[in-house]
């Protein structure tokens, strides 16, 4: 009887989503690397990139909608 095969998890998977809480368009580039390896080598781990570059995106674009709000708002004080 011979062991049953288990697959290895990528190893940019869990660092992708650790970058895509703390740096939101560092993550989100790397999950899309992480996805295309994946979808090559045929390892574990693609729940982790896609939430990675979900997490990423939706991050970035907060980012930038805080920092336009914010500069829009420190415009109209000027006034």
């Amino acid at each position: 009887m011979t062991a049953p095969l288990t697959r290895t998890t990528n190893r940019l998977a869990p660092v992708a989503l650790i970058l895509a809480i703390l740096v939101p368009i560092a993550g989100a580039v790397l999950g899309h690397i992480t996805l295309r390896q994946i979808a090559q080598t045929g390892e574990a781990g693609r729940g982790l990139a896609l939430a990675a570059t979900i997490i990423g995106w939706v991050g970035t674009v907060a980012w930038f909608a805080f920092w336009g709000m914010f500069l829009t708002m420190l415009g109209a004080m000027a006034f």
